[in-house]
This record gives structure tokens, sequence and C-alpha cells, in this order.
């Protein structure tokens, strides 16, 4: 079953603690949930992208179109009730309103684009509400991280799901630099002055000596440093293969007539090394194949349904067989 933290409890006043409906192990009490519930408490089940394969599919279709890690939050409010007060969340994200519906009341932005470590702090002004609207099932709102909002469910429990869009940014692409020129340039490595901490220290001192590590990053290869930001995110996506085993036992029976095809929502990266082979990167795995299978291979990965004699490309039947078979086990594709 379901544990503490992936199920929480809480309410406006904050004043919910997971002693009142967990145990020691984690375990969630159900009844004592429901009792939090039937009093005004909003439940908040997280992260059932990993448990729910809708909404893993959900989340997976989003990565592909926003280059983007996602997770899910699921909401439920009581009538008349609020979980949170006004607060602006770090990451951007989209709220979809399942049943029953809310109030959202929109504020100012206490902080612009703010970074994972800037999240909101209680007593932070918010500033005037400037927005009101009300959401029903089915309706859809986009909230960029930094603006500040809070919601209170209507005359009827409301259930929605929050998408966490977890995007990178231009300080990451920075910070990246920085790292892959201080491994070419020992003046980036040097250490800081001896004393530099002591007080009445000339820290101002240093300003030119910065203003030359500075210098050195501004040649930096921005392609490059993109390409290794998005291998992480290729490789760092858990492959989500239902019915794999399956999938396996099917490859003793494939023929040209076979109908077979991509799983859903892949991304992925071609790359063309100079030793004549061709790298993909998706779901964490890597296939290194002559260049002469690209075509094939980019047609495996982007078709959703075809024969497999009928694969796009120059490879005879063989071939064809041989690349097919090493995708499906990979998770790449599978027989239909």
């Amino acid at each position: 079953g379901l544990t503490h933290p992936e199920v929480t409890v809480t309410r406006a006043d904050g004043n919910i603690t997971p002693a009142e409906y967990a145990y020691e192990t984690g375990q969630i009490d159900p009844v004592r949930v429901n009792q939090l519930h039937a009093d005004g408490a909003t439940v908040i089940l997280s992260g059932l992208h990993e448990r729910l394969p809708q909404l893993a599919n959900y989340c997976r279709a989003m990565e592909a179109a926003m280059s983007a890690r996602m997770q899910t939050n699921i909401y439920m409010t009581p009538p008349g009730n609020q979980g949170f007060n006004p607060h602006y969340d770090s990451h951007d994200v989209l709220v979809l309103q399942v049943s029953g519906s809310k109030e959202w009341r929109i504020y100012g932005t206490p902080v612009e684009l703010p970074l994972k470590d800037q999240e909101f702090e209680r007593g932070m002004d918010v500033g005037e509400e400037v927005m009101r609207f009300i959401l029903e099932p089915g309706d859809a709102i986009y909230i960029p991280r930094g603006l500040a909002h809070d919601a209170v469910a209507t005359d009827e429990t409301s259930l929605h799901i929050t998408t966490g869009l977890m995007f990178r940014t231009w300080a990451d692409v920075l910070a990246e630099a920085v790292i892959a020129k201080a491994h070419r340039e020992p003046s980036m490595r040097r250490a800081l002055p001896p004393g530099y901490a002591n007080h009445g220290a000339d820290l101002d001192a240093f300003d030119d000596t910065f203003a030359e590590l500075v210098a050195l990053v501004a040649d930096a290869n921005v392609g490059k440093l993109l390409g290794g930001l998005r291998e992480d995110f290729l490789t760092g996506r858990v492959p989500r293969v239902e019915g794999q085993m399956a999938q396996l036992a099917a490859l003793d029976s494939l023929t040209m007539d076979s109908r077979v095809g991509a799983r859903p929502h892949l991304v992925y990266g071609l790359h063309d090394d100079e030793d004549g082979q061709t790298r993909l990167v998706a779901l964490g795995a890597e296939i290194v194949l002559p260049s002469f299978a690209r075509e094939a291979m980019e047609f495996c990965i982007t078709t959703s349904e075809f024969r497999l004699g009928d694969m796009g490309g120059d490879l005879d039947d063989d071939g064809k067989m041989v690349l097919a078979r090493r995708l499906v086990r990979e998770g790449l594709m599978q027989v239909l």
C-alpha cells in the first residue's frame, strides 16, 4: 500500500502532522485519513505516475513534448476547504481538474522564475489578488513558477491533478560551462587565497582575478553543453515496458509479416560517430550500430505500426530481423 510521504494530509492552517494519520513505519492509517478529510483536510497522493499506467503515459507524452521531467500530485479537497494558503511553487505546474470544482485566486510574483532552492517562505508578501476563476472538470490552467496562488473547493469535493514541469534553466548551462572549463583550465582550479575568510581581508582585491576567470567561459560551446544536458535527460528516463516478458517471448515467432511498432512517447538521440557508427540513446539505453542502419533504426522508433518486412532503410531481411529483435529486447519497439 501507499505510505507517507506518498500520502500526505494538509490544511491551510498547516497544523496536521504525519503522526496523526501514519504509523511509525510510514504505513497510512486509512481510518484517520478519512476522518481528517471529513473534517476539512486535503489528501495529497504523490508520484502516482510511478504506479498508474494512465498517468505514466500522460507524463511520458508531456516529457516528449517539453523536454522536461514531469511529476504528478493528486489533490482531493472537501467542499468549502483549501489545503494551502497563498504561495508559489519553485517549478512550473499544469493543473487538470478531474471532478468537482475549485475556485482559484492568482496574486503577484514574489520571486520571478525562482530556482529550485528558492522555495516559498511563510510571511512572504504575495501581493494583491489579480485574478479569480473556477475550474470545472476537464478544465486546465498553467501556473508559471513564482506566481502566487491558492484554491478553495466549491460546494462539492474537488479532485485535481497537478503536473510539475522540471525545466532545466540557462543557469544550469552556465554551471555546466564552468565545470567543463575548469577541467581544462588549471587557473580555475586554484585554491582561494589563504586567509580570505579572515576578518579584515580585502575581498574586493580579487575582482580582476574573477573577471579573468569569467572571460574563460565566454567561448564555451553552447551546442555541446546543451547536448550534455540532453543526454542526461535521455539516459535518466526510466523505461516503462508493460508486457515486456510477453514481448520477449513473441520474438521466437517473429516473421517478416509480423506487425511491430515503436513504443509510444519515445524521446531519443541519434549521433553519428567518426568511426562509422551510430549511437541511439533512449530510455536509459545506448545502442551502437553501423551507420548504414541509421535510417532503418530511426524508422523503427518513430513509426507506431508497420509490417516488419516493410521497414524503411536499406537493410536486407536478415538485417531487419536482427534490428527488430534488438529494439524489442531494449524496450524501444513492441510486437503488436
